[in-house]
């Protein structure tokens, strides 16, 4: 058996410094290692659940992504999955697969052994994965869209239905629609008025997917739930209005940010699911390669400076930012964000939300950031010359500050600086590096064939001098579990530009965007495209996603 530290290095799920941190911590409070890493922030419960079982030499399922089969559910009543904590998923030559938080509950093992009458494989699974699939496969399932069916015809069967009154089946209505959210991973619910019937569509993998057709009269009780979830004014439907509500789901609490505006047939509601009790992802998550990797990871330990994720809204920005603070050592170094809102609660970072009713602005926040001693300061978003001159100043005076900036590349992110004002001379000094990102559909591995482009095919696509016709390309033929659209999650594809002497001369003279990137490819840049196509390569997504977000 191999001690969990060891593994989780090995398995670069934490560092060694994060690990000795861990250790410290347990020999002052006795608790478990495990225990300790998870209230740090180290490690997710996902991977330390992977962890665990490689320790042990068991199988790890992710059950997030697998196909769970009926006729392996049935075997076993939710009752007994629920009190034991397993989750049957598969069904393989005649033996039971089975998922368990707890793969050395031998209580377990054996009450299950006298309840299926078939050999059983058991497998490690983080609880909440665990839990959350016993919830869908039992209480809902594929009956989802059943029950929204039956709660639609109760809501217009009810005597009709006023203007403001929110009917209980109205209300339930609005809950299966978050729980499928939740079940689909979509990030965002969108209700649609238009002419005839409302639209309810998801964003699942960045894609929107048109889920719901409700009749019209179903949209002012719809909107006024989430008014009233929300905190907002119920009377108000002229003007825009942004709120957050709570929704609590398989022993899971998800913050969700409304925002309505007004349209020519109503107002339109767009809920973003935040799952704030997540711990952010590590750069391994997020589609970095090694030596890419490599590179961001000494980005962190700069001792002073601008580093700067780029790239338009939901391309992961934050998401960058957070897995580069999951390398510091909090108890070393004294970490202080502002952000608008808070997408992840991090353990022994400070973090403070923007608040524009008490003129509680990023500017403001830094100002007073800089009398609290911080070693690193994440600000949310670069968005106008106050805040970017403060950021500048805190980097010039001795502190790493990370922010998010909306522009297309890499190079341009100088052309969006000077254009809100910085003097080109401040940048080469405080402007270290900048990484700009796009996120790509995965492809799904449960049905990923192969296939090859002809020469013809190659040349309309401008990519002669990446692809040749023997290159082996990879896509998603459609399953039951990516819902038959060949692809299973996103990662990011990236172009890092750093800051060196001959960049910095060109940018402190305004140097076309041309001769910057030119410079930057000179300096080692790959950019966006490149990288892309070396994923496609690798089997991790398609040539048409990476056209799709480069070009």
């Amino acid at each position: 058996m191999r001690r969990l530290g060891e593994v989780l290095i090995d398995e670069q799920m934490a560092t060694e410094p994060q690990i000795e941190l861990a250790l410290n911590e347990q020999r002052s409070t006795g608790e478990l290692l495990g225990n300790v890493l998870l209230r740090l922030g180290i490690v997710s419960r996902k991977d330390l659940a992977r962890a665990v079982a490689i320790s042990n030499d068991l199988s790890y399922v992710d059950l997030k992504t697998t196909f769970v089969e009926p006729a392996a559910v049935k075997l076993v009543d939710k009752s007994f999955a629920e009190r034991y904590r397993l989750m049957p998923f598969a069904i393989v030559e005649d033996h039971l697969e089975v998922a368990m938080d707890n793969p050395s509950d031998i209580v377990a093992i054996d009450a299950l052994r006298r309840a299926v009458p078939m050999p059983l494989e058991i497998y490690a699974a983080d609880l909440e994965s665990v839990m959350e699939t016993i919830e869908f496969q039992y209480g809902l399932g594929s009956a989802i869209d059943t029950e929204v069916k039956r709660n639609i015809e109760a809501a217009l069967s009810g005597g009709g239905i006023a203007e403001g009154e929110i009917d209980p089946p109205v209300i339930r209505l609005l809950e299966l629609f978050f729980i499928k959210a939740i079940r689909d991973r979509a990030t965002d619910i969108h209700l649609s008025p238009e002419e005839m019937v409302t639209r309810v569509s998801f964003r699942v993998d960045g894609i929107m997917r048109s889920e719901y057709v409700l009749a019209r009269q179903l949209h002012i009780p719809l909107i006024t739930r989430i008014k009233v979830l929300s905190g907002m004014n119920i009377a108000e439907n002229r003007l825009p209005q942004d709120g957050n509500l709570q929704f609590s789901f398989s022993n899971r609490s998800v913050d969700v940010r409304s925002s309505l505006i007004p349209t020519n047939f109503g107002e339109n509601a767009v809920l973003r699911i935040l799952d704030k009790t997540s711990v952010a992802q590590g750069l391994e998550s997020l589609g970095m390669g090694v030596e890419l990797r490599a590179r961001v990871e000494r980005l962190i330990n700069l001792p002073f400076g601008i580093v700067l994720a780029a790239g338009p809204t939901g391309s992961g920005k934050t998401t960058t930012l957070y897995a580069l603070l999951r390398l510091v050592n909090s108890l070393e170094k004294n970490v202080l964000t502002i952000e608008d809102p808070i997408e992840y609660q991090m353990p022994l970072i400070k973090q403070s939300q923007v608040n524009p009713k008490i003129d509680f602005s990023f500017p403001q926040a830094i100002r007073h950031f800089l009398r609290q001693d911080p070693d690193i300061i994440l600000v949310g978003e670069i968005r106008d010359l106050e805040t970017t001159e403060m950021a500048l100043q805190a980097a010039m005076t001795g502190h790493l500050v990370l922010s998010t900036i909306h522009t297309n590349d890499a190079p341009s992110t100088i052309a969006r600086l000077l254009d809100l004002g910085v003097e080109p001379y401040l940048l080469p000094s405080s402007l270290k590096a900048v990484i700009a990102q796009r996120l790509v559909r995965r492809i799904c591995t449960n049905c990923r064939e192969e296939y090859h482009l002809d020469t013809a095919e190659i040349e309309n696509l401008g990519l002669s001098a990446w692809l040749k016709p023997e290159t082996t390309l990879y896509r998603g033929r459609g399953c039951e579990l990516c819902s038959e659209a060949g692809y299973h999650g996103r990662l990011g594809i990236y172009e890092i530009m750093t800051i060196g002497a001959g960049l910095g001369e060109l940018i402190s003279t305004k140097a076309s965007i041309a001769a910057i990137k030119k410079q930057a490819l000179a300096e080692g840049m790959v950019t966006m495209l490149e990288y892309g196509l070396d994923q496609a390569k690798s089997g991790l997504t398609t040539v048409d996603e990476i056209l799709r977000v480069t070009q």
